[in-house]
């Protein structure tokens, strides 16, 4: 199976799928933080717990969803580094950058195991 050679990439992004999903269903359900969008970010963050699980046993869904939400932060912090000014162009670009790496190496894996 072509995931064997990215074990660490995905253990890495589970950890942090893990680490956000509980975050926000902490700050959702437990704190009284925007309760019009309670719901939604109670969901979410269930989401991203159940991607970060299921990341650690490489499932192809898992994989799946997680290369969209890259792509999908790539793209924001391309767009989003013109209106930004020194210090944190960098470190947005740099995110970008990773974000874009993460989702062309998840989507190899994936169209290498669909062959």
């Amino acid at each position: 199976m072509a995931a064997v050679r990215y074990t660490w990439m995905f253990r890495a992004a589970a950890v942090v799928y893990l680490l956000f999903g509980l975050s926000a269903t902490w700050r959702f359900g437990m704190t009284g933080y925007d309760p019009s969008h309670r719901l939604l970010g109670v969901g979410l963050g269930l989401l991203a717990v159940v991607v970060g699980v299921f990341l650690f046993r490489r499932a192809k869904f898992a994989i799946a969803l997680s290369a969209i939400g890259a792509a999908v932060v790539a793209i924001s912090g391309a767009f989003a580094a013109p209106v930004m000014r020194a210090p944190v162009i960098l470190a947005v670009g740099l995110l970008a950058l990773l974000c874009a790496l993460y989702a062309a190496l998840a989507a190899r894996v994936l169209f290498e195991s669909a062959s």
